[in-house]
């Protein structure tokens, strides 16, 4: 369980009982969990690239490129592009709606023959950007690790939950974002497109 919001306090989970914190050695009086789930939060991070004068004028790009006989070079060319703005009208009516892609991948931190080790970093690619400029690492947005020992498996959904909240409220709630090339706030919305595993 991830102890989160309503849960924070706990300090056995719910669903084994196994405790949240290790046993106390010597006089030491800080609690040391077990695991600590690393979340770094998207939404100033999005917000930042409306702020800056290199970035703003890169965000929109999507808005105005087409597809040049018929080859797909971004995922904006895509049918699943087109399909999503056609069932979200007021979405795609505003450029500066956001589009993401969420990767999640596995790597031994140590290498293939220390310990078995497992650590998952979920990474947030925007694709409004050019082709040549949403795969670069400053605009791949590491967004959490989850540690390990072990593979979280089926339970990684439990682990997502921050990320998944920020989704939700970004697609709900919005966020006042200023757009430094037009001088004004806005609005802005993001949706997750794909999912990488």
């Amino acid at each position: 369980m991830l102890y989160y919001l309503e849960n924070v306090e706990l300090t056995e989970c719910m669903t084994c009982g196994h405790s949240r914190y290790k046993p106390r050695t010597g006089r030491g009086k800080t609690l040391v969990a077990y695991k600590k789930l690393r979340y770094f939060s998207i939404t100033l991070r999005l917000q930042r690239l409306f702020m800056s004068p290199r970035t703003v004028e890169h965000v929109t790009w999507h808005q105005s490129h087409h597809a040049v006989n018929g080859v797909m070079v971004h995922p904006s060319d895509g049918e699943a592009w087109r399909y999503f703005n056609s069932v979200h009208p007021h979405f795609s009516a505003e450029s500066r709606n956001v589009h993401l892609g969420l990767c999640i991948d596995e790597f031994n931190p140590f290498g293939s023959f220390a310990a078995s080790y497992s650590c998952w970093p979920v990474i947030l690619t925007v694709y409004n950007l050019p082709s040549g400029i949403c795969m670069r690492p400053e605009f791949m947005f590491l967004s959490m690790v989850i540690p390990g020992p072990s593979s979280t498996g089926w339970n990684i959904d439990v682990c997502l939950r921050p990320l998944i909240d920020d989704l939700m409220q970004l697609w709900s709630f919005k966020a006042l974002t200023y757009d430094i090339s037009r001088k004004q706030n806005f609005v802005m919305r993001t949706a997750l497109m794909w999912t990488v595993t």
